[in-house]
């Protein structure tokens, strides 16, 4: 079972997101480079079959970019319930969030934390906007967290 620390859940963040503008970067000068040398050599087809070929690859790179995005957006609003959750739990058992660790990185039904006194179930209401904190007994556990 894999446990998530409150560090690892609120400093996650995908660095592939500096690369991609980078290359969409690179590959805006490289195509306006192609460009303006196929304005000025106008006989010379190349430079127009290049630039053609590097405006689609800019156009793919920008369509994955968005994508990763709206995903990136969609991830951060549930890993933000997430850490309120943890925050909250926190408090009612009285230990810094930093203490704890879930078994989640979205709120699901299966909710499991891990305290330095033991293991705690969210136990939701009919429409999950309340929750019962419960202490249970792992029978074998095989924890392996993830830090930041």
């Amino acid at each position: 079972m894999t446990f998530y620390t409150y560090g690892y859940l609120t400093n996650h963040h995908s660095n592939w997101q500096y690369l991609r503008i980078a290359l969409i970067i690179a590959l805006l000068a490289v195509f306006i480079g192609l460009f303006i040398t196929y304005l000025r050599h106008s006989w010379n087809v190349k430079y127009k079959d290049m630039s053609i070929i590097t405006g689609t690859l800019l156009l793919l790179v920008l369509g994955f970019q968005i994508n990763s995005l709206v995903s990136l957006r969609s991830a951060t609003e549930q890993t933000s319930e997430i850490t309120g959750i943890v925050k909250n739990v926190a408090k009612q058992l009285d230990v810094q969030p930093s203490k704890l660790a879930v078994n989640a990185t979205t709120t699901n039904n299966n909710l499991l934390i891990k305290a330095p006194s033991g293991y705690y179930r969210l136990a939701y209401n009919a429409d999950g906007s309340a929750y019962v904190v419960e202490r249970v007994q792992l029978q074998r556990p095989k924890v392996t967290i993830v830090k930041e």
